[in-house]
């Protein structure tokens, strides 16, 4: 897999946030993170109950992650350059605007509406992740690890919350408040970063990225770290398995109210990616910092297993369970990831970042359009094994490669080993 790091000092510079800017800051995305949570149960359960078609279902993912792969794309393209606290505001104004017109739109007007919107949502959640991970080392210096490790267990919290709420709400107040409540957290989070006014870019970043034309995805090849943005596209193509297929299974094992379902299953998840962001990472700390690589593929074994767990296993409880484990090998794996891009240098951190969600976000959907075209009912158990034993194979036969690599390296540095 090769080397995992290119050390840039950016972690050992002063933190430009202080501690109550930062806590401020991540408050206000995770409300944000609350409202996107409800639409990611709501918006593909909305879709379902009112088409029955998995085709349907499928496209709602489909034009989230389009969107998504736009926003990617901006970012690889101008992410290096463009000023990251205004690109923020932006994604979150135009968010909070678009569902606010989903929310006040007639039926007709609505349902035309929708896919453009949730289109618009991708790609201003594209950017906006895209652009706070490569600011974060500037935000927070040698607080990163600590900031990532946050960012995910707060995640998880607001998908707790989210599609907890999910649950509540749409049976109590229909989908329309649904999407006003989530345009609200857009608009707080904009509020906030525009009084926050925090530092998000090192002196000099956008003229030394114009003096260095050479592409993300070389800088990542020479880093040693393309192997992992693969093996990321591989495992989201996985994913969109479950996107399909838990509306399915919702109405398969409760058909008067199937996002109660979903919303179990993703907030098992989502606990899951709360105790690895608070506990299991800190307590991993050392290993995640001396073998990241094998880290990472390990977290996404347990990701994929767990995701199928759900599908094939017996029981709320198993299933429930499994979904923990995979919202547990969920965070790591993300938080491994991060911080590997992280340590790139900051003029550079835009464009790979904004590749990394090309790479990602065209897994998810290519994904999805297979699953939408040929997924039926009685086949979900079946195609999700399928989709995550790939990327299961992958990471498996990476992590040993990537293993025997360490300990290679390990003996070599030792005294007296070395001709």
């Amino acid at each position: 897999m090769g080397a995992v790091v290119v050390g840039t000092g950016t972690a050992a510079r002063a933190a430009s946030a202080s501690r109550r800017q930062l806590a401020v800051l991540l408050t206000a995305k995770t409300v944000s993170d609350v409202g996107y949570a409800l639409d990611f149960i709501c918006l593909s359960v909305f879709v379902w109950e009112h088409s029955r078609s998995a085709l349907h279902t499928g496209l709602v993912s489909v034009a989230l992650y389009a969107g998504a792969i736009v926003g990617g794309r901006l970012g690889h393209r101008y992410g290096d350059r463009w000023d990251r606290r205004r690109m923020m505001i932006g994604a979150d104004l135009v968010r909070a605007l678009t569902l606010a017109l989903l929310a006040a739109l007639p039926t007709g007007a609505q349902n035309w509406w929708l896919y453009p919107a949730v289109m618009v949502i991708g790609t201003g959640r594209s950017v906006f992740e895209a652009t706070l991970s490569a600011a974060t080392p500037v935000m927070a210096g040698p607080l990163t690890p600590s900031v990532n490790s946050v960012l995910a267990g707060l995640r998880g919290v607001a998908f707790m919350v989210g599609m907890g709420l999910a649950a509540v709400l749409v049976p109590v107040a229909g989908y329309r408040w649904v999407f006003a409540l989530d345009a609200a957290s857009y608009a707080l989070s904009a509020t906030v970063l525009l009084a926050l006014r925090l530092r998000m870019r090192d002196p000099g970043g956008p003229a030394a990225a114009a003096r260095d034309r050479s592409g993300a995805w070389p800088l990542l090849v020479t880093s040693g770290l393309a192997g992992l943005v693969v093996l990321r596209g591989l495992d989201a193509f996985g994913s969109s398995s479950q996107h399909v297929g838990l509306p399915l299974l919702g109405t398969e094992l409760n058909p008067s109210q199937p996002a109660v379902v979903s919303g179990a299953v993703w907030g098992s998840w989502a606990a899951g990616l709360l105790v690895a962001g608070f506990v299991l990472r800190p307590l991993a700390r050392r290993l995640v910092e001396r073998a990241p690589g094998p880290v990472y593929c390990l977290a996404t074994i347990v990701m994929s297993l767990g995701f199928i767990g759900v599908f094939w296993l017996d029981g709320w409880w198993p299933r429930l369970l499994a979904a923990a484990g995979a919202g547990l090998g969920d965070a790591l794996s993300e938080i491994t990831y991060k911080q590997s891009l992280q340590r790139l240098p900051d003029a550079r951190r835009g464009g790979v970042f904004g590749l990394s969600q090309i790479t990602v976000n065209a897994g998810f959907m290519s994904g999805l359009l297979v699953t939408s075209l040929v997924l039926r009912p009685d086949w979900v158990a079946p195609w999700v094994l399928l989709l995550h034993g790939v990327p299961l194979l992958v990471a498996g036969w990476m992590a040993v490669t990537a293993t025997r690599a360490l300990r290679a390296a390990g003996a070599a540095s030792r005294p007296g080993l070395a001709s």
